[in-house]
């Protein structure tokens, strides 16, 4: 039977890849954003958020002396990230992330997998999602049709995606979502083992799995992965995360707290109004840790960075976790 022993959950969030000089354009895009923004359960706009959160003097922590070491602290985090994937020896990785409508414009599956035989990366993707090259990485089918067989007969309503559709923010090019073109260029080194992208719809009503099909989801899919016929080592990752667009570091430590003890519960109790927008992507972490908890591996964080770029605290939690058995 297949072994799981390596799990990670790693943020994509643009501001890892550009540096601090050009965090400035984000926070302009922030306060001209005319949508409302997710925030402590209410969509607000930009003006009544810095209102509520005046008293935590966001302008303090959006210099670029905070900002440049805040920066460094994040990519010294990912360089330890991809040396602990690197440490694991993973012939296979099944990754988890959500697409933000650059495939899935028509339609929203709330759950798919991709079962083909190419995944693609590179150009016009940003520099932190794709190489400056066009590149073919493996899928890997048997293992997808075998995930989608035994979800499908555990109750769990399926889509096959056979055929990666183009991709609409990128001039409809074959690129994969930035959530997963992330991990293989950033933590993989554009040298991923094959892969099977999962697809969850955290962001999308209304076919948002709730929390506690998450957990129910997570559980059916660490066993799948584990029934497989086969002796590959895999590894389960999780692309995304934590609060944002407005960063909240009281919930992020409150998430932290949760994973780091395992306590689905204490997850599926937080008011699904939490989990919308990116903070959504939080979501994505169960399968991870409910794999981690089945392989006895405990959390290593490497780093929890509040990212902010306005007066509003819009920005991103970047938290860096892996888990891994001792001894490997």
């Amino acid at each position: 039977m297949a072994e799981i022993v390596f799990g990670m959950a790693v943020p994509h969030g643009p501001m890892l890849g550009t540096s601090p000089a050009e965090w400035t354009k984000d926070g302009d895009r922030d306060r001209s954003n005319i949508r409302e923004m997710w925030y402590r359960k209410q969509l607000l706009p930009f003006p009544e958020v810095v209102k509520l959160r005046a008293a935590e003097n966001f302008a303090a922590q959006c210099t670029m002396e905070v900002w440049t070491a805040r920066h460094a602290r994040c990519q010294a985090a990912l360089e330890k990230m991809q040396q602990a994937y690197e440490d694991a020896r993973v012939d296979v990785a099944v990754i988890l992330g959500k697409d933000q409508q650059e495939i899935f414009v028509d339609f929203s599956p709330s759950l798919a997998i991709y079962s083909g035989r190419e995944i693609y990366n590179g150009p016009p993707g940003r520099p932190v999602y794709a190489p400056d090259r066009w590149m073919v990485h493996e899928g890997h089918p048997e293992l997808a049709l075998h995930l989608l067989s035994t979800l499908q007969a555990q109750h769990f309503d399926m889509m096959d995606l056979c055929k990666w559709p183009p991709n609409t923010w990128l001039a409809n090019s074959l690129v994969v979502p930035h959530a997963y073109g992330f991990v293989m260029h950033r933590i993989m080194k554009d040298r991923p083992p094959p892969c099977v992208p999962v697809l969850m719809n955290c962001f999308y009503r209304p076919t948002q799995p709730p929390i506690r099909r998450c957990i129910e989801f997570g559980k059916a899919l660490a066993a799948a992965i584990r029934s497989w016929d086969s002796d590959k080592r895999v590894a389960v990752i999780a692309s995304g995360g934590l609060t944002h667009f407005v960063c909240d570091e009281e919930q992020d430590r409150e998430f932290i707290e949760l994973l780091g003890t395992g306590d689905l519960e204490g997850l599926a109790n937080i008011d699904e109004r939490v989990y919308q927008a990116g903070t959504s992507e939080m979501k994505l972490y169960v399968p991870v840790l409910i794999a981690a908890q089945q392989m006895g591996a405990p959390m290593t964080m490497v780093d929890y960075v509040p990212l902010y770029r306005t007066e509003a605290g819009t920005g991103e939690g970047m938290g860096f976790f892996y888990w891994a058995p001792a001894g490997g």
